[in-house]
């Protein structure tokens, strides 16, 4: 996707964040071009897949689901809220495994696979965190 890419992971005192932690990936790629089309319904897509190099100069943290394909970035239209967009992805079956307001852009990361009501809960004492600490 064309535009600016704002690949800086950390929040300000007045953003949100919504983390889960990441469950085992799936056979099931991420479909981040219908990411990208949801998204692009609130705002401008500025970022989904990277490179390492590209990631490195955007300021991107080495773990970045960017990398894999599994994230998005999208600067909000005005009046367009976070949790407007959260919701749309949820609707489209798309489980979030972050979700963080930014500030000035929105970004998601996404589980493998699309969401099935028949699966069971993963039920496990191991996480994957991904904590994002304010400056």
């Amino acid at each position: 996707m064309a535009g600016t890419d704002f690949g800086i992971r950390t929040l300000a005192p007045s953003t949100t964040a919504d983390i889960t932690p990441d469950p085992a990936p799936s056979n099931s790629p991420v479909d981040i071009n219908r990411a990208a089309s949801i998204g692009a319904q609130f705002g401008v897509v500025t970022s989904t897949r990277r490179s390492v190099q590209h990631n490195r100069r955007v300021g991107g943290v080495a773990n970045s689901y960017h990398l894999s394909g599994r994230a998005i970035d999208i600067a909000r239209r005005p009046g367009v809220t976070h949790s407007q967009i959260a919701q749309a992805y949820r609707q489209a079956g798309m489980q979030l495994i972050e979700s963080l307001d930014e500030g000035d852009h929105s970004h998601f990361a996404f589980r493998a696979g699309r969401l099935t009501a028949s699966l069971p809960q993963a039920q496990s004492s191991a996480t994957n965190w991904r904590i994002v600490l304010a400056p």
